[in-house]
């Protein structure tokens, strides 16, 4: 993303699409960002969406 990642507001697409039920969409989202980014998002993100990117690669 660019230099000023608004987290909140990435934090909020990641949630929303682990609601719909669009868990590839959610994992490839987490795994396009670094891990300074990650790391600021993992207290945002709902119940949901943190067992979506914690699920292993099938």
């Amino acid at each position: 993303m660019d230099e000023i990642t608004n987290c909140e507001k990435l934090a909020s697409v990641l949630n929303r699409a682990g609601d719909q039920g669009k868990g590839a969409f959610c994992k490839m989202l987490w795994g396009n960002q670094s891990e300074a980014i990650q790391a600021q998002l993992m207290p945002l993100l709902s119940d949901v969406a943190l067992a979506i990117i914690r699920q292993p690669e099938a």
